[in-house]
């Protein structure tokens, strides 16, 4: 990640943006070519929709995903305190075992 913003052109649909940022340019190009494949699939769906209401339907989609992968994050989270927990009774349990 570099310090100073910097503006990155990418292409969405055919329409140029400028993304003023901080992060690397090629990151932020993937990240535009992934909206690109998402608003192409929504649109090759239905010759009718927007750009606007494509975007609209793949930020929908992007929310979906963000939102399932902080729910898996949680649920990872809890598992490595349960087996933590785990580990920490077996050790006592065993250091009880080989004390003197």
């Amino acid at each position: 990640m570099s310090s100073l913003p910097q503006t990155v052109e990418v292409v969405i649909a055919g329409r140029k943006f400028n993304i003023k940022t901080d992060k690397d340019p090629e990151y932020v190009r993937h990240l535009a070519q992934r909206l690109e494949s998402m608003v192409e699939r929504i649109k090759t769906g239905n010759s009718k929709v927007t750009l606007e209401k494509a975007l609209v339907v793949a930020c929908f989609y992007l929310l979906d995903e963000n939102e399932l992968l902080k729910k898996q994050i949680q649920e990872l989270g809890e598992e490595i305190k349960r087996l933590e927990e785990g580990a920490h009774k077996l050790l006592v349990t065993s250091s009880k075992k080989i004390a003197p």
